[in-house]
């Protein structure tokens, strides 16, 4: 029986995910309260303990030749939900999109498939969740479903006609 693997098209998208999360990590840490300010009010301690955990192999890395046991489960994760579900909720398929963990969609505005460029204020003072909404796979995403439930098969499809998943079939 074939076994069906997915990965992301571009491993550069969950590469450029680590880098923006990284630096509002420093921005938070080391910044005037200039900078701070630009993401609006936020409780810095809690953010910068799950921007630790978040950058702590819960995003996609299959370029680092010694992975963790965190990057593996994080991996297995990722594609389980892509194979074991029958539906998911918008943050998990855009954290999928994204190169991320999808169990840790918690983290991120619950209505974020609701906002749109009109609404967007209501993100700052929240800026993981911001730097998600600003992703180009956010659109793509909020523009095809604009729902908070998704089949995980449609998504799938549209993911791969759109070259944001790519599909890999081994013969076992």
């Amino acid at each position: 029986m074939p076994k069906t693997e997915y990965r992301l098209f571009h491993q550069r998208i969950a590469e450029t995910i680590r880098d923006e999360v990284s630096r509002l990590r420093d921005s938070l840490l080391f910044g005037s309260k200039n900078k701070v300010h630009k993401f609006g009010k936020v409780d810095i301690t809690c953010d910068i303990a799950t921007l630790e955990i978040l950058l702590s192999d819960y995003i996609l890395d299959y370029e680092n030749s010694e992975e963790s046991e965190r990057q593996l489960t994080t991996r297995q994760e990722w594609h389980d939900f892509l194979t074991k579900t029958e539906y998911l909720s918008y943050n998990e398929c855009l954290l999928i999109l994204l190169g991320v963990s999808p169990t840790l969609a918690d983290l991120l505005e619950p209505k974020l498939y609701k906002i749109n460029l009109i609404n967007e204020g209501d993100l700052h003072g929240e800026p993981l969740s911001l730097i998600f909404f600003q992703r180009m796979e956010n659109h793509l995403l909020r523009n095809k479903f604009n729902s908070k439930k998704i089949s995980t098969q449609e998504f799938i499809d549209w993911a791969l006609e759109n070259r944001l998943l790519r599909q890999n079939v081994d013969e076992v």
